[in-house]
């Protein structure tokens, strides 16, 4: 079960949610708090799962309802147990052109570092190009942790069953020491009801400290939250 409340939470971290919603605090004060805001969290997973279960689709009734249950998402992603947060993920390689870097990026966005995928779908990143302390952000959520972030990604997709193309070549923009691309992906996620998410597009900013490594990542997503939310709990066995 924690597995299942795991891979939920990745889901909704960096699946397709492209909910503009307000952020939420998700520091625990004490081990009381905690202890409420998980029995709210499972909850929370339990009345999708349940809805998911009994109509193959999630359902919500009203507007009101379904903001409600998007703005709880950060709560939720920001338990996932993805490990430490400082954890070391390897030498950098530091001082590379723009354009190299754009390279790199392109490469690994399709195929993946090693050829596992592209990084999306499968978290075979280069890790050598960014700084551990990276900064990861989407709709949804944002988290300052390189090793977490590629967990999240090695989890959450299917990369047999998934896939990531290049809609239009990498920016460079030198002055800002900005890149910026837009990627179409979709595919199956690792839930035990094999969810299909369909094709939709993200439009992605990286920015490059002053050693050349990636410190930011910025993905927008033009998938609504209702079709991935349905999407997700519905079975595709």
């Amino acid at each position: 079960m924690r597995r299942l409340y795991q891979n939920l939470s990745l889901v909704f971290f960096s699946a397709s949610l492209a909910a503009k919603v307000s952020g939420l605090s998700t520091k625990v004060s004490n081990n009381n708090s905690n202890s409420h805001h998980l029995t709210s969290r499972r909850n929370w997973i339990g009345k999708l799962v349940t809805a998911a279960s009994a109509t193959s689709t999630l359902c919500i009734t009203s507007p009101a309802v379904a903001q409600q249950e998007v703005q709880e998402l950060p709560r939720y992603t920001a338990l996932a147990p993805l490990g430490d947060a400082n954890t070391s993920t390897g030498n950098k390689l530091t001082g590379l052109s723009m354009d190299s870097i754009a390279s790199r990026l392109s490469h690994d966005l399709v195929d993946g570092s090693t050829g596992k995928g592209g990084y999306f779908i499968s978290g075979d990143i280069s890790t050598e190009i960014f700084r551990d302390n990276c900064e990861f952000t989407d709709p949804t959520n944002s988290v300052s942790s390189l090793a977490k972030y590629q967990k999240a990604l090695t989890i959450l997709f299917n990369p047999e069953q998934s896939f990531v193309e290049l809609v239009t070549p990498l920016e460079i923009d030198v002055p800002k020491r900005e890149i910026t691309g837009r990627i179409r992906s979709g595919g199956v996620l690792k839930l035990p009801w094999n969810p299909r998410i369909s094709s939709y597009e993200s439009t992605i900013k990286w920015k490059i400290d002053d050693d050349g490594l990636i410190e930011s990542q910025i993905q927008q997503w033009s998938i609504p939250a209702s079709q991935a939310l349905r999407e997700t709990f519905t079975p595709s066995f």
